[in-house]
């Protein structure tokens, strides 16, 4: 045990033995450059507030740090965030096994030239299909998304023996979509189905666009050359190809696909109207996108408006934007599901509605998939929740670590920020009072370098437990005086915090006395 100090809370001054130090030697670990490193994790890592369970791969491209998690497949599945957990038990099931052949299919397929390029199997965004971690399972419902995915177990759709390609999005407005009428290719057990009773925001959609916002809209997208004149939409019976749009100038002609000119115009109105779109909803809030489906039309609509002075009416054009569904709108809606589920679907039912009566069967799947969790970042903070082993270029330079890491993209790679103290013993010291005007307010403890610490205060009454073992980075550990007061109840006499640390490299502790003094 270190030297005890104690402070008197209205004088303010220490009145024990002096506080020792923070040991003047230098344990920050350098900086280094790398070109690939490789985070092993005993139990979790945690990334932008997201836990992975899996190895966690950094390399450093030209176009920044590249993020891939190496998982087991179930833990890739139990990951999915496509709907909330609180759902119907028959939906979550037909989610877990649309996500389950979705990843099938993608492994079937091959990897796009993205995960050619940075090593990975399928992204984790909604370009793929959303994937966050285990958090999500660790949070409320989770429990019931755990059991969706367990209940499934190794199931999913086949066609022709291979895995079908079972694509989904949220809403789909009321009637889904032929694969043929968005995607261009004909899928034969992807053809548009009747979704009815979907509980979701996105059912329909509206906003409106003056003929200056559309043209610039238009203008930016490479859609429109000369003076605007007017817009109209040609809507195809199911099977007979996209709808189309019409863009008429008084320079030409243009025809393109609604879900070909969704993404155009979502990309170009984050560049000329991000003011305006994406449009408000009725309730004020803003829509997700600004072209939320391929199913929508775009009419030109004369309104009137009294001039001052002139004593006329003058016209002038509105261009309406309305829609159904949001997503691509192919294959299983979400909301359809729950909506089937609520009625008394089972999952196989739902599944085969949407898919063209395809049913759950078992599959063959790897035993792990890479997923692509960021690319092109500058920085990237990996904190573990527990030891892990660090790989760096083929190397082995640490094990049993539980400090966080940062890396940044550096010209010749990855630059490696190591922890504080790495490889070092957590070491504890300088353990101290912090007095305010009105007594203690902070106990303060120096933590040399990464470890799991745990509190605990020991009155003249009683002894309490603050906090049980938990990783804690390396450098200043806080403990208020306000939650000590809350967890010993009201206090008269000296009061003893016991900091104690521990890693693979050894154990410390530290205690520090506050004597309340007036209070």
């Amino acid at each position: 045990m270190r030297e005890i100090a104690a402070v008197g809370a209205l004088a303010a001054v220490l009145v024990a033995v002096p506080v020792p130090a923070v040991a003047a030697t230098d344990t920050s670990a350098e900086a280094f450059v790398a070109s690939e490193v490789r985070i092993e994790p005993e139990s979790v890592v945690e990334i932008r507030g997201r836990r992975y369970p899996g190895v966690i791969e950094i390399t450093g491209r030209d176009t920044g740090l590249a993020v891939v998690e190496e998982t087991t497949v179930d833990d890739y599945l139990l990951g999915i965030r496509e709907v909330p957990f609180s759902w119907e038990e028959e939906a979550l099931a037909a989610q877990a096994v649309a996500a389950r052949t979705y990843l099938a299919w993608t492994l079937e397929r091959g990897r796009s030239a993205n995960g050619r390029r940075y090593g990975y199997d399928i992204c984790a965004t909604s370009a793929c299909q959303v994937y966050a971690g285990i958090g999500g399972v660790e949070g409320p419902y989770g429990d019931r998304w755990r059991a969706a995915v367990e209940r499934t177990a190794g199931e999913i759709l086949l066609y022709g023996g291979k895995p079908a390609m079972a694509v989904y999005s949220s809403t789909s407005g009321g009637r889904t979509r032929a694969a043929a009428d968005v995607f261009g290719t004909a899928v034969p057990y992807l053809q548009a189905v009747d979704s009815p009773g979907e509980s979701s925001p996105f059912v329909t959609w509206r906003f409106e666009l003056d003929a200056d916002q559309m043209a610039a809209l238009l203008t930016e997208a490479d859609l429109l050359h000369g003076e605007l004149r007017t817009v109209r939409t040609r809507v195809t019976p199911d099977g007979e190809g996209p709808w189309m749009v019409e863009i008429v100038s008084d320079a030409e002609t243009t025809e393109i696909g609604t879900w070909k000119l969704r993404g155009r115009l979502n990309r170009a109105a984050a560049r000329v109207l991000p003011d305006v779109l994406p449009a408000r909803r009725p309730d004020g809030r803003r829509y997700p996108q600004t072209v939320m489906s391929p199913s929508y039309t775009i009419s030109t609509e004369t309104r009137y408006r009294w001039v001052e002075g002139t004593e006329r009416f003058e016209p002038f054009s509105v261009f309406v934007f309305e829609g159904r569904g949001w997503g691509h709108l192919v294959g299983m809606s979400q909301y359809g599901a729950q909506a089937m589920a609520v009625r008394g679907a089972d999952y196989p039912q739902i599944l085969a509605h949407y898919y063209g009566g395809l049913m759950p069967t078992r599959g063959r799947l790897p035993a792990t998939v890479r997923v692509g969790l960021a690319i092109g970042e500058d920085e990237v903070d990996v904190v573990p929740a527990g030891p892990v082993r660090v790989v760096v270029d083929g190397a082995e330079l640490v094990a049993d670590e539980l400090g966080p890491w940062t890396f940044r993209a550096d010209p010749a790679g990855i630059l490696v920020v190591p922890p504080p103290g790495l490889g070092l013993p957590p070491d504890l010291s300088g353990g101290n009072v912090v007095v305010g005007p009105s007594g203690p307010e902070t106990v303060r403890v120096h933590l040399r370098a990464g470890a799991e610490t745990s509190v605990r205060v020991v009155t003249a009454s009683r002894m309490v437990s603050l906090s049980g073992w938990e990783v804690t980075a390396p450098g200043i550990v806080e403990i208020s005086w306000d939650r000590i007061l809350r967890a010993t109840g009201p206090v008269s006499g000296p009061v003893l915090v016991e900091v104690r640390s521990r890693s693979p490299r050894g154990t410390d502790l530290e205690a520090v006395v506050v004597v309340p003094g007036g209070e």
